[in-house]
């Protein structure tokens, strides 16, 4: 069954457009991982410091798989994340 994560970012005063040009670039190598189905990266026109990240997975495996990946550690772990001062997640499916 698809596994949908929701993540709220919100990045640190200053940070905002890195954040985004990250997620341009965490995009693109999600995409390119086995069991990744769609990636989406959303930025509030009410705040440009908030983002909303959809990632659909084919099953919690992939999701899994992809969270243990060094990409993953890489770009979010050690390099968006020092950037936010705020970062919920939280998986979904559908009804």
């Amino acid at each position: 069954m698809p596994i949908v994560l929701v993540a709220d970012w919100l990045a640190a005063p200053g940070q905002e457009q890195r954040v985004a040009d990250l997620l341009a670039v965490l995009a693109r190598a999600a995409l390119a991982e086995p069991g990744v189905t769609a990636f989406r990266s959303l930025r509030s026109l009410r705040d440009p410091a908030a983002f909303v990240v959809l990632a659909e997975y084919t099953d919690r495996r992939a999701a899994e798989a992809h969270r243990a990946g060094d990409r993953y550690r890489e770009l979010v772990q050690d390099t968006v994340a020092p950037l936010l001062i705020d970062r919920q997640t939280e998986f979904h499916t559908e009804l």
